[in-house]
């Protein structure tokens, strides 16, 4: 089967795109279709993209727009990027036989072109739109009703946890699958440089992924700042980035990387000795969060700090693999009190580290879900 992925980004690093991508292109055809919002033009801009062995088409449209600026400022430049986005697919019909659908903001023109031209759509729900941002209640209200309504339309749903069942609470899905934000369990470069200026005797905490204000990276800074004993490293990209960038020139105990590909975001973090995931659960959508970051410092074996949301942190504390904190507290205080807990169990790392790696093998391994996936697009065919 032909598969075009369909992603309001680039798609990469994208670690839940590109993990599926690699899993399906065992048996089945894909390339991307994304949404460059750095760079502005008329002509598709065509890439390759190596995903491990692999190497992948990406068609990008070059659209300007920016990250973390709200719905409003990005409605035309979304408008503009699905009338182009749906003429690519109308052009290239030919070219696939299902669309990969990733959220709400690609919906509408692979939905319009799968209908138009006999297409499969498997409608994949990284974010549910309408508990994703800040927007008056009856445009959350028309938000919901359309997404809802993609759900009952797609050939296949797919949601990353068993809460996100809550979530999607009054739809129909023709069929539904979980796949889980686990990471592959690949072997990591051990020996990835960190910078050179980076010091080997400090603990090293690590965030790698969007650089967005609800995962705390403002407050997170502000502590590193002032705890010249720990280094912070950091990588992504994001309407954060200039702030991270300057956080970085002018204190000695914060790096940062830019984006990366996500096999050196692995390498990045396995390199480090603590990770955090921290969403703020005033967003609604983080509530039902399953974080990258809690599947990776499991696969990679790290001690983690997670805020108390939803349910999935409370793996931390029943397996003893971190600490989690209260986001309704002064989150300050709070992440400066996790690093102190686990700076005084130096000791036990290693510990808390095989801990982390069963449970990951037990209970989320990427495996199941891949499995999940392919067998999801093999009943397509």
């Amino acid at each position: 089967m032909n598969i075009c992925f369909i992603r309001s980004d680039k798609g990469y690093p994208d670690s839940r795109v590109e993990k599926e991508m690699y899993a399906l292109a065992k048996e089945h055809n894909v390339f991307l279709l994304g949404w460059d919002r750095e760079r502005s033009g008329d002509e598709i801009i065509i890439e390759k993209h190596r995903i491990h062995d692999r190497e992948f088409d990406y068609y990008l449209i070059p659209e300007k727009a920016g990250y973390g600026g709200g719905m409003k400022s990005m409605l035309s430049p979304m408008l503009r990027f699905w009338k182009r986005a749906y003429r690519f697919l109308e052009e290239n019909n030919s070219r696939y036989d299902a669309i990969h659908v990733v959220n709400f903001d690609t919906a509408r023109p692979a939905f319009k072109a799968a209908k138009k031209f006999g297409k499969k759509v498997v409608y994949d729900i990284f974010d549910y739109y309408a508990d994703s941002y800040n927007a008056p209640g009856i445009v959350k209200s028309v938000i919901r009703k359309m997404e809802n309504s993609y759900i009952d339309k797609a050939d296949v749903t797919i949601i990353c946890s068993e809460e996100r069942r809550e979530q999607i609470r009054g739809t129909s899905p023709k069929s539904l699958i979980i796949v889980e934000n686990s990471p592959e369990d690949i072997k990591v470069n051990a020996d990835f440089a960190l910078s050179p200026d980076s010091d080997p005797g400090k603990p090293k905490v690590v965030y790698a992924g969007m650089l967005v204000f609800d995962r705390f990276l403002k407050e997170t800074c502000e502590v590193m700042a002032l705890r010249p004993d720990i280094e912070w490293h950091v990588a992504g990209y994001g309407v954060l980035r200039p702030f991270i960038e300057e956080a970085a020139r002018v204190n000695s105990n914060i790096f940062y990387y830019g984006p990366l590909p996500y096999d050196d975001i692995l390498a990045l973090e396995k390199a480090c000795d603590i990770m955090t995931a921290l969403q703020n659960p005033v967003v609604k959508n983080n509530r039902y969060s399953a974080p990258n970051k809690f599947y990776e410092a499991l696969m990679l074996g790290k001690p983690l700090i997670m805020v108390r949301n939803g349910s999935i942190y409370k793996e931390i504390g029943e397996n003893d693999i971190g600490v989690t904190i209260d986001a309704s507290a002064d989150i300050k205080q709070e992440i400066g009190r996790a690093l102190d807990t686990l700076l005084g169990r130096q000791g036990e790392w290693d510990q808390i580290g095989k801990r982390s790696r069963k449970l990951y093998e037990d209970k989320f391994p990427w495996s199941k879900s891949a499995k999940a996936l392919t067998d999801c697009y093999n009943s397509l065919a």
